[in-house]
């Protein structure tokens, strides 16, 4: 005797788990005295908190909503990776909301799955912004630099991130990277070889980064 087992599509799949995540995210905000309006369009659900700032000029204001919100959603499973907006003065500015809610939950990831948008680092959101625009104007001396940074397996990025981490102090890179002060000697003269920038210098060095954090793009 045979029997078929009628599998769910992948597309009916995702509608399935999509709801389940509304189900998961209801049930953990469910103790705290917030309204919730749920959507889900193309298999992404979009969730609009709205709480009272405060309940009259008499009483201290609540801490930011996002803020507040945050510990609740940590506890839906490494599966779910969430953005969140900052807080909005009104439902005029849901557009506004959602935009930074799908801007964040583009650096989302398993190592930080909950990621607010205001502790997004500004230089991250100008690489995230505009690396399209740059990749299309990269300086000459790019591909040659790109090319040497995979030979050495990252090392000239590496040193350059280490650099910058250490306030151009030649010996805190070395410690960070746990090798001789002269290793990174040696990596700065190769990187200015192959770029005519030098490293110890922070206009040089900045545009070095933002070279490498574009590119990856």
């Amino acid at each position: 005797m045979s029997r078929s087992c009628n599998r769910p599509t992948r597309s009916k799949w995702k509608t399935q788990r999509a709801q389940r995540i509304v189900e998961a995210i209801t049930q953990a905000v469910g103790a705290m005295s917030v309204r919730t309006l749920v959507g889900i369009r193309s298999n992404v659900v979009t969730v609009v908190f709205s709480d009272v700032r405060r309940t009259s000029g008499w009483t201290a204001p609540q801490a930011n909503l996002a803020d507040r919100i945050q510990p609740r959603l940590l506890v839906l499973g490494p599966a779910i990776p969430i953005g969140v907006s900052s807080d909005q003065p009104s439902t005029a500015f849901i557009p506004r909301g959602l935009h930074e809610a799908a801007v964040a939950l583009d650096f989302a990831s398993v190592t930080e799955r909950v990621v607010q948008f205001t502790a997004l680092p500004i230089r991250r959101l100008l690489v995230h912004r505009g690396a399209d625009y740059v990749q299309s104007a990269m300086p000459a001396w790019y591909p040659g630099f790109r090319d040497a940074d995979a030979k050495s397996q990252g090392a000239l990025v590496k040193t350059l991130r280490a650099l910058a981490d250490a306030d151009m102090k030649i010996q805190g890179a070395a410690r960070a990277l746990h090798v001789h002060p002269n290793t990174i000697y040696a990596r700065i003269q190769r990187i200015s070889d192959l770029t005519g920038l030098e490293a110890q210098r922070y206009h040089h060095l900045t545009d070095l980064l933002l070279a490498a954090d574009c590119g990856r793009g």
